[in-house]
């Protein structure tokens, strides 16, 4: 069922504010970036599959939605984005990394999340986080550490 542009625009501006928070919270603990960022990445995970309707709202209905949507959706990516981007700092030459890095992993993650929405919920699964996993550490812990991701379990 499809929102009205009031009610799309409201469900996803509170998910949103939800998420952010859920998932800033998980990051938050742990130790080291990358448990930090799996933790925070089951937490969307779980978020996601809580709430169908909402989180065909957030993903699949937001691109199309008005001009405040699609904001508010762009910077739920964004802040994905930082969180990744969060890694440099971990590494001994940050500048390694550009910062565009983490901006094209979010857009992956983002685009898998939608793909995976379309087929329904249950696509995700523990798999698609690890492979998620994979793309977002790749450019900051190299090839060996984005394996590693491939088998790394639930922080928690």
């Amino acid at each position: 069922m499809r929102l009205g542009e009031a009610a799309l625009e409201q469900e996803v501006r509170s998910g949103t504010a939800q998420l952010l928070a859920r998932v800033e919270a998980a990051f938050a603990g742990g130790e080291g970036w990358a448990e930090r960022l799996r933790a925070a990445a089951y937490e969307l995970r779980d978020f996601l599959c809580e709430d169908g309707q909402r989180a065909r709202a957030m993903v699949l209905e937001a691109p199309a939605g008005n001009e405040a949507t699609r904001r508010m959706r762009e910077g739920g990516v964004a802040a994905l984005a930082a969180l990744i981007d969060s890694g440099r700092a971990e590494l001994e030459e940050p500048g390694s990394v550009p910062g565009l890095a983490a901006e094209i992993a979010a857009g992956a993650i983002y685009n898998r999340i939608h793909l995976g929405l379309e087929r329904g919920p249950e696509a995700l699964d523990d798999e698609m986080v690890r492979e998620l996993m994979y793309t977002a550490v790749l450019p900051y812990l190299g090839i060996e550490g984005a394996m590693h991701e491939l088998q790394a379990p639930r922080p928690g």
